[in-house]
């Protein structure tokens, strides 16, 4: 599970509590966080077990409904059941164009300019882009490149 997923779930299916992602952790506060402190559980990201989990149960108000903390201690679950590394979206890239081939002396042929597929009459061709129109790669998608096409490596 991705941590975007788990506030979504939590945010979206409880009505007494909240999640939110701030300086690497988890946090997952009363609904009316003003009374009751900023925050009952607080799970950093690269934990492996609830045993590194914070918690305090002083932030945890009298109004939050037993499926709502049931509902969380789920979704944590399930983050801890996901390796950390799959807790973050995949970074995503642009393919910057570099050609040290015509002859001028800066080596970009412009401040911003990027790799991107086009087609015309149904050919599908490489051309070069500023960052509208530009294509975003994973790292997957960039390693796949890579390997149909060694020229753009």
């Amino acid at each position: 599970m991705k941590i975007k997923e788990a506030i979504e779930i939590i945010n979206g299916t409880t009505s007494t509590v909240s999640a939110k992602y701030l300086n690497n952790a988890l946090r997952i506060s009363s609904k009316n966080t003003e009374i009751y402190g900023d925050w009952f559980l607080k799970m950093p990201m690269n934990v492996i077990s609830w045993e590194s989990i914070r918690k305090e149960w002083g932030g945890l108000s009298p109004n939050i409904k037993a499926k709502d903390l049931a509902r969380v201690m789920d979704v944590i679950q399930q983050l801890l059941d996901t390796p950390v590394k799959e807790r973050f979206p995949e970074k995503k890239y642009r393919l910057r164009w570099i050609d040290s081939n015509d002859g001028r002396d800066d080596e970009f042929i412009g401040p911003e300019t990027y790799l991107g597929r086009s087609e015309d009459n149904g050919v599908l061709y490489w051309t070069t882009f500023q960052k509208f129109g530009a294509e975003i790669f994973t790292e997957s998608e960039l390693e796949q490149l890579k390997k149909d096409n060694p020229l753009l490596a």
